[in-house]
Order: structure tokens, then sequence, then C-alpha cells
């Protein structure tokens, strides 16, 4: 059987918004149990502003949830 012939069983490896935004729930939960030594903690900070910031530039903004009279 040639790589030709081989179904491919591989999945896809694209990373979303939601994965890079776990990512930020993981800085905040290692941080809380103190999984960093101090002299780490401002590039961890950064890293973590960095990612927050892109985040916010590529979702929609919120929109406002509209009132219903029912």
């Amino acid at each position: 059987m040639t790589t030709e012939e081989t179904p491919n069983t591989q999945q896809p490896t694209g990373v979303t918004i939601n994965d890079i935004a776990t990512l930020l729930q993981i800085i905040e939960v290692c941080s809380q149990r103190g999984a960093f030594r101090a002299e780490e903690l401002s590039s961890v900070g950064a890293v973590y502003d960095k990612v927050k910031s892109f985040i916010s530039a590529a979702l929609p903004p919120a929109q406002p949830k509209e009132e219903t009279d029912q």
C-alpha cells in the first residue's frame, strides 16, 4: 500500500480563539496555585496581556440584548 492509498486519519491541527481563551484560563489557574516563580511573573503577565488583547481584537463586540415585550 502506498501513501497515496493510505486513508488520511489525521485530525486537522487548527487553533481556534476558544483554544487561546483556554490558555488564558490555564495561566490564571497556574498563577492562583503558585506555579510560577517570582522572577517569571513579569514575562507570564506580559504574555497574558498580549493574548488577552489578541482575543479582544479577534472577537466581535458584544451586542446588547434587546428586551422583548411578551
